[in-house]
């Protein structure tokens, strides 16, 4: 090894050495080593103080006494309150978009005589697709009124009334079924739940063939409606639209596979409307 090498060699052990007792100095250990040591150090440890001060302004941030605890803290409990005030306010803007919704539909259909309810309850597991709501029969809700949404759209219909509240059937369940039509058209079929086959909406017994001025009586987009009919459910309810359509088993009839209007599940507030 030459001499050039073996110099840079005890350079380098000697700024390591150096650099170590820099860190340790302030915790005041290795003081016997470091008087042996400090006479041999000193001129690296001049040389190296500015990069051990950086060293130890990191490490000081990272692992502060409580004066920088107490700031992390501080900082911390900010963000968390700004958090719980951001998710408020988005929930304050949802409930006023629904109450505006409301009134939209409620000055729509002036003859409609509505109840305002809030979901209270779900079906967790999913193996039925109902809401129960705050609103019973000592509020005027019986068996088979239509529910919407707060933007029109048809719901489902109460299936069981207690006297503070009552469960509403969703549309999509394989329970549900309503009379309705194609808007475009006013060709009449029914609507049945597929939830719990893998679907959603169905809507069948659609006459075949095409209409008086050579329309096809259903197609892809078309929207479909609650037709009236069966006393229950107002004509008029956007129920959903229509993604595909396809020929019955039979081939006596057309049926469309219907996406519905609004997600039925994720409702917090619905309007029950009572016959009038």
């Amino acid at each position: 090894m030459t001499d050039a090498r073996r110099g840079l060699t005890a350079f380098v052990l000697l700024g390591a050495v150096a650099l170590l007792l820099l860190l340790l100095g302030n915790l005041n250990r290795f003081a016997p080593v470091q008087s042996a040591v400090g006479s041999v150090t000193v001129p690296v440890q001049q040389a190296l103080a500015p990069v051990t001060d950086g060293i130890r302004y990191i490490f000081g941030g990272l692992f502060g006494g409580s004066g920088t605890r107490a700031e992390n803290e501080r900082l911390r409990a900010e963000v968390d309150r700004l958090t719980a005030e951001n998710v408020r306010l988005r929930q304050l803007q949802f409930e006023n978009n629904e109450l505006r919704q409301q009134l939209g539909f409620t000055a729509a259909q002036p003859d409609l005589p509505v109840v305002n309810a809030r979901v209270v309850g779900r079906d967790p597991a999913s193996l039925r697709q109902y809401l129960v709501l705050d609103k019973g029969s000592r509020d005027g809700v019986a068996l088979g009124m239509a529910v919407v949404h707060p933007g029109g759209s048809f719901v489902g219909q109460v299936s069981r009334v207690e006297e503070s509240r009552s469960e509403v059937l969703l549309v999509t369940d394989v329970d549900s079924s309503v009379n309705s039509k194609v808007e475009r058209t006013r060709a009449d079929g029914i609507v049945e739940g597929r939830w719990q086959k893998g679907g959603f909406l169905e809507m069948r017994y659609i006459e075949q063939g095409l209409t008086a001025d050579g329309r096809p009586r259903v197609r892809e987009g078309d929207w479909v409606v609650t037709s009236g009919l069966g006393g229950n459910v107002p004509d008029g309810l956007l129920v959903g639209r229509v993604e595909s359509v396809k020929q019955s088993d039979t081939g006596l009839e057309q049926q469309a596979v219907v996406l519905p209007a609004v997600d039925v599940r994720s409702i917090e507030t619905a309007l029950i409307v009572r016959k009038p």
